[in-house]
C-alpha cells in the first residue's frame, strides 16, 4: 500500500494511556500481487533440476539502528539484529513456499508470528489453488491503496522497507483464468488477524492484548481482473472483518475488529511510452452499528506518472477521504473516540491531500528506492518519507528509512508526530537455486 496503510497504522500519538490511547502506509503495493517477493542474490546454481523439482531461496541477516520506536512513546534510540529466510520448492504444476522473520525485542518483532508465509499452491489448466499462510496485497495506486484490506501489519516493527511489516494470514484461495485477459479470484479467511497497533495504545492496559486480536468470524473476498491493451484493472468485494481493530468501552476497555463490507476498484493505464495513469477507490460500510467515533467511509486515489531515463519515475496523486459521522448508541469516553478516529484516519469528516513521489527501480544501478511528500489541504499536516537502498556489492546492502510528520495534534498527520523516525540497516544476503 501504500503509504495509507502505514500512515493509518501509525496514527495515534498524544492520547492518554488507553487513557493515553490513540493511534498503515506505504508501501508500494504490487499490482496483482498475492505474496510479496524478495530479490535473491543467487549462488551455487545448478543447471538441472532434480526430477523436475527446483529449490530456491534467500536468507539474510541484518543489523539495524533506529532513532526511536514506532510505539508513539518518544523513546530513545534502539539497536537490534534481524534475520529472514524465504525458500521455495517448485514442481511442474505445484509449488510450496515458506518465509520466516525474526529479530531482537528492541525491533518489536516479537508480537508477530515468526512464520510470515507458508503455503502450498497447485495449478491445473486455468485453475490455481492455494492454501496456507499468505500475504495478499491489492491495489494499483502507489503507496496509498484503498483496496488493500486483507494484509494486516505489525505497526510496531522497526523495518527499513515499509512492506516488511506485513503479517501473513491463514486463508485458502482459488484463481480461475476465464479468458486470455480476464481472471477471477476468490479467497476465504477463517480468522483474519488484526494489525498490531503501537504499544503505547494498548500495553498499559492489562486487559487489552493488542498482539492477539482476531476476527470473530470468517472473511470472504472476490476480485475480477482484466489485463490487456495497456490497461490493468480490477473490481473487488470484501465481506467480513476489518484488518484495523477499534476501541470500545463497556465495563472496561476493549479492542476488536468490526464487521465491514468493502467494494473497490483500481486501474493502471499506459498513456504512451512515458506517461501513465492509475487510480483506486473503496467504499467501506459497517455491518451493524459502527465502532465509537467512526462511520462508513469512502477513499479514492487518482495519480499521473511520468517515466524518466535511468529507471526514475515521478508521480503525483490526489487523495480524497470522506467519512460519515455516526453517534454511538452508548456514551463512550472521549479518548476512545479520538483513538478510533486516529487509527482509521477519520479525524476529519472530509480530507484531501496531494502526494508527490519519486522512485527508482531496483534493477537500474546500485541506488534504488523512493522519496515522497504528502501534503494535506487546509493546513492539516504534512508527511515526508524516504526509503533508499544502496547495493555495496552482490551480497551487502545499506538501507535507510526516514519519516517525518507535522500538523495540529488533532489532525490525521499531526497525530503521528511521535512516529518521526530515522533508521539505518546493514544487510547481508545469501541466495541459492537447485
Amino acid at each position: 500500500m501504500t503509504l495509507a496503510a502505514a500512515l493509518a497504522a501509525a496514527s495515534c500519538a498524544s492520547l492518554p494511556a488507553m487513557a493515553q490511547a490513540g493511534v498503515d502506509v506505504v508501501v508500494a503495493a504490487e499490482p496483482n500481487a498475492e505474496s510479496t517477493p524478495e530479490p535473491a542474490a543467487t549462488e551455487d546454481v545448478s543447471e538441472d533440476a532434480v526430477g523436475g523439482v527446483r529449490w530456491s531461496g534467500t536468507a539474510s541477516g541484518a543489523a539495524l539502528a533506529a532513532s526511536g520506536s514506532r510505539d508513539l512513546d518518544d523513546v530513545g534510540s534502539r539497536l537490534g539484529v534481524a534475520a529472514r529466510l524465504r525458500s521455495e520448492l517448485r514442481g511442474e504444476a505445484w509449488r510450496g513456499l515458506i518465509e520466516a522473520v525474526g529479530g531482537t525485542r528492541q525491533l518489536a518483532y516479537d508480537d508477530a508470528p515468526v512464520l510470515r508465509q507458508g503455503f502450498f499452491e497447485y495449478t491445473h489448466g486455468p485453475l490455481q489453488l492455494r492454501a496456507g499462510r499468505q500475504i495478499v496485497v491489492w491495489g494499483r495506486a502507489d503507496r496509498l491503496n484503498p483496496t488493500d484490506n486483507l494484509s494486516p501489519r505489525n505497526m510496531r516493527a522497526l523495518v527499513s522497507d515499509i512492506d516488511e511489516d506485513r503479517i501473513g494470514t491463514d486463508l485458502v484461495s482459488a484463481r480461475l483464468q476465464l479468458h486470455e485477459r480476464w481472471s477471477l479470484a476468490a479467497l476465504h479467511l477463517p480468522k483474519l488477524r488484526a494489525s498490531i497497533l503501537p504499544a503505547s495504545l494498548w500495553k498499559p492496559v492489562p486487559s487489552l492484548h493488542g498482539d492477539h486480536v482476531r476476527a470473530a468470524g470468517s472473511t470472504n473476498a472476490l476480485r475480477l481482473d482484466y489485463a490487456g491493451n495497456g490497461l490493468d484493472a480490477s473490481l473487488s468485494a470484501v465481506r467480513g472483518y476489518s484488518i484495523l481493530p477499534a476501541f470500545a468501552y463497556a465495563a472496561g476497555p476493549q479492542l476488536a475488529q468490526a464487521e465491514v463490507r468493502v467494494l473497490g476498484a483500481d486501474f493502471s493505464a499506459s498513456l504512451g511510452e512515458r506517461w501513465g495513469l492509475r487510480g483506486e477507490i473503496a467504499d467501506t460500510r459497517f455491518e451493524g452499528p459502527p465502532p465509537p467515533g467512526l462511520g462508513d467511509h469512502f477513499y479514492a486515489v487518482l495519480g499521473l506518472e511520468r517515466h524518466f531515463d535511468g529507471g526514475w519515475l515521478g508521480l503525483a496523486q490526489y487523495v480524497h477521504r470522506r467519512a460519515e459521522r455516526a453517534h454511538p448508541a452508548v456514551a463512550q469516553p472521549d479518548f476512545v473516540l479520538r483513538a478510533n478516529r486516529a487509527v482509521w484516519f477519520q479525524n476529519h469528516a472530509n480530507s484531501d491531500a496531494l502526494y508527490l513521489g519519486l522512485t527508482r527501480a531496483p534493477l537500474e544501478g546500485d541506488l534504488s528506492g523512493d522519496v515522497g511528500l504528502l501534503q494535506t489541504t487546509h493546513g492539516r499536516g504534512r508527511a515526508w518519507f524516504a526509503n533508499l537502498e544502496y547495493r555495496l556489492d552482490d551480497r551487502w546492502s545499506l538501507l535507510a528509512r526516514w519519516q517525518h510528520f507535522t500538523g495540529p495534534a488533532g489532525s490525521d498527520l499531526g497525530a503521528l508526530r511521535k512516529d518521526r523516525l530515522m533508521l539505518l540497516e546493514l544487510r547481508r544476503t545469501w541466495g541459492w537455486q537447485r
